[in-house]
C-alpha cells in the first residue's frame, strides 16, 4: 500500500505507456491523418550507419509518436492538462487573442542551415531571371506568419522571431529590395481584419487579396478593387492544421471564394492532365477534413491556367501573350485567383512536386513574368529550392528580348 501511495502516478503513467507501445506493434501503422492533414512517420529502415549518426533513432521516436494508439485523444488530454496549468504555449502554437491559435517560431527555427541556403539559391535564381527577362518581370513575396503580423493577439509576454530579417537578408544578397514585394506591411495595414485563419496556418482570401495588391503595385499593374469580386461564404467549419497540433476544440473559420464580377473564364490543367478541371475552385474538398484544397484543388506539382478576357493594367483586353510562373508552396493557392486575371496563360510549379528542369521549362513556355511566393517558415525548412540553384545553372539558347515582353 505504502508503494502505490508513493509511486502510483508513476506507476501508472509507465504502465499505460507500456500498454500504448504494446499495441503500437499489434495494430496495423496509419499512413495519414485526417486530422492533422498530413502524412505519418512510417516504421523506418534500420541501418547500422543510421543508429550511429542518430538519425535511426530519431526516426524511429518519430514513428512511435505518429503511430501511438488513441494519439489524437492524448494530444487532447496532454493540452488540456498543459492549459490547467497556466501555459500559454502547447506543442508550438499560442493561445492568443480572440480565439487565434498562432504558431510560435523561435530564432533557431528558422535561422537554420538550411535556410541561409534556401536564401542564396533564391537569391540567384531572381537576379539571373531580372537579368534575362527585363525590369519589371520577376518578384519574391515572401509571407509572414500570423504570428509575426498579429502580435496584438498573443498572450502576455510572448515574443515572436522578427520573420522581417529574413527578408531583410535576401535584400542584402540582391544589393536592394527592388525584386522583393512588401507582404509584411500591405498585411500589417489590415491586420484589424481577417486576414488569417484562426486554426490553421494559411492567410485567407483577404489577406491573399492584400497580398496581390501589393504583388500587382511592385510590377506596375493596376490591381483589382475588393468591390470588382463577388463574395461568397462556402463554409463555416473549417478546422485548420494548428488546431490540429494541439486538437483544442474553437470557433471554426468561415472560407470564401472570390469571382470577379465581369465575365471571365477560366480553363485549368492539373498535373499535365488534357481535360481542365471546372474552375479554381474544388468545391467536394468542402466535405473533407483538408477544405483548404478548395483552393487550387490542393497541391500540384504544375498547373496550368488560361485566362479568357485577361486585362493589362489599364483594364483592357492585353492580346500581348504576357505569362506569368508562380514558384510557391500553398500559401499561393488562393492568391493565384487574384493574379491569373491579368494574363492569358499562368502556370503554377511547387518544386516539392515538380521534378522537370525548371530553366527548361521556362524557356520552352516562353515565360515573361516569375512570382516566387512562399510563407517565411515553410520557406525556411524548405527542401526542394535546390531546384532554382538547376535553373540558374541551365543555359538557355535564345534569351526572352525584353521588347518581345511589352
Amino acid at each position: 500500500m505504502e508503494f502505490w501511495k508513493k509511486y502510483g502516478v508513476s506507476a501508472g503513467f509507465l504502465g499505460c505507456l507500456f500498454l500504448g507501445c504494446a499495441a503500437s506493434f499489434l495494430m496495423p501503422d496509419r499512413e495519414f491523418s485526417q486530422t492533422e492533414n498530413r502524412y505519418l512517420q512510417q516504421k523506418p529502415e534500420f541501418s547500422w550507419e543510421g543508429l550511429l549518426d542518430g538519425s535511426y533513432g530519431k526516426a524511429y521516436e518519430a514513428y512511435l509518436g505518429d503511430q501511438f494508439p488513441l494519439r489524437d485523444r492524448f494530444v487532447e488530454l496532454k493540452t488540456g492538462a498543459e492549459r490547467l496549468l497556466g501555459k500559454e504555449d502547447v506543442n508550438g502554437v499560442y493561445f492568443g487573442k480572440d480565439g487565434y491559435l498562432l504558431e510560435k517560431f523561435d530564432r533557431e527555427d528558422l535561422e537554420t542551415e538550411q535556410m541561409e541556403k534556401n536564401l542564396e539559391q533564391l537569391a540567384a535564381f531572381l537576379e539571373t531571371e531580372s537579368c534575362r527577362l527585363g525590369e519589371g518581370r520577376v518578384r519574391a513575396l515572401l509571407v509572414p506568419s500570423a504570428s509575426w503580423i498579429l502580435q496584438e493577439k498573443l498572450p502576455f509576454l510572448a515574443a515572436p522571431y522578427d520573420q522581417g530579417e529574413i527578408t531583410d537578408r535576401l535584400a542584402g544578397l540582391l544589393g536592394g529590395d527592388s525584386l522583393l514585394v512588401d507582404g509584411e506591411t500591405a498585411l500589417s495595414e489590415h491586420r484589424e481584419e481577417e486576414i488569417y485563419y484562426r486554426t490553421d496556418h494559411h492567410w485567407t482570401m483577404l489577406g491573399a487579396y492584400e497580398g496581390y495588391r501589393a504583388w500587382a503595385l511592385s510590377m506596375g499593374f493596376v490591381s483589382w478593387e475588393r468591390e470588382d469580386f463577388e463574395r461568397e461564404t462556402v463554409s463555416r467549419d473549417f478546422y485548420g492544421t494548428v488546431q490540429a497540433k494541439v486538437n483544442w476544440k474553437t470557433e471554426p473559420d468561415r472560407m470564401e471564394r472570390w469571382t470577379p464580377g465581369r465575365r471571365m473564364e477560366y480553363r485549368v490543367f492539373y498535373d499535365g492532365s488534357g481535360e481542365s478541371a471546372e474552375g479554381m475552385y474544388t468545391d467536394s474538398a468542402l466535405d473533407t477534413r483538408d477544405k483548404y484544397r478548395f483552393y487550387l484543388d490542393g497541391n500540384h506539382g504544375l498547373t496550368e491556367i488560361r485566362t479568357e478576357g485577361a486585362a493589362d493594367g489599364d483594364g483592357k483586353e492585353t492580346g500581348s501573350g504576357r505569362r506569368l510562373c508562380v514558384i510557391k508552396d500553398s500559401y499561393a493557392n488562393s492568391f493565384v485567383p487574384f493574379a491569373v486575371n491579368h494574363y492569358e496563360t499562368t502556370f503554377v510549379l511547387d518544386l516539392r512536386y515538380f521534378n522537370g528542369n525548371l530553366g527548361e521549362f521556362l524557356e520552352q513556355e516562353k515565360i515573361t513574368d516569375i512570382l516566387v511566393l512562399y510563407r517565411i517558415p515553410g520557406f525556411a525548412a524548405e527542401e526542394s529550392i535546390w531546384k532554382l540553384g538547376r535553373a540558374v545553372s541551365y543555359e538557355y539558347g535564345t534569351p526572352v528580348a525584353k521588347e518581345e515582353n511589352l
